[in-house]
């Protein structure tokens, strides 16, 4: 089985880095770690992975731990998602925060819209 690490450096995302090495561990899975930058007009994604990434290395370093680091571009939850399809994940890991109220209304919380959009099953680390 491959588990997906979705990743951005935050609190939430690091407790969701250490639960996915968790179960990466038990399942002797593979593990990917995707951060993912949204799209910016006239913005070319640099070659390697960014410092979210190459910090998530380093923190499952210190665990012993081995990923492949996926660098990815465009709407979060859809990036997720098509890395997690193409890397023909089983179950892709995320932390979620509480959102504002303006996300609320407008749906935008990337952990529910991941949740709905995945082909495979979703852990969301609180």
């Amino acid at each position: 089985m491959n588990i997906l690490l979705a990743f951005n450096d935050t609190d939430v995302s690091n407790r969701a880095l250490d639960r996915a090495a968790q179960l990466a561990g038990l399942y002797e899975a593979r593990l990917v770690v995707t951060s993912v930058t949204p799209v910016l007009i006239g913005n070319a994604p640099d070659a390697g992975p960014g410092p979210e990434l190459s910090r998530a290395e380093e923190r499952l370093k210190e665990l012993g731990m081995e990923a492949e680091l996926v660098e990815a571009v465009g709407e979060i939850a859809q990036a997720i998602v098509q890395v997690a399809e193409s890397r023909n994940v089983g179950l892709i890991v995320l932390g979620t925060r509480e959102p504002s109220q303006i996300e609320r209304m407008l749906g935008h919380s990337v952990s529910e819209s991941v949740q709905r959009m995945a082909h495979c099953d979703v852990l969301i680390v609180h």
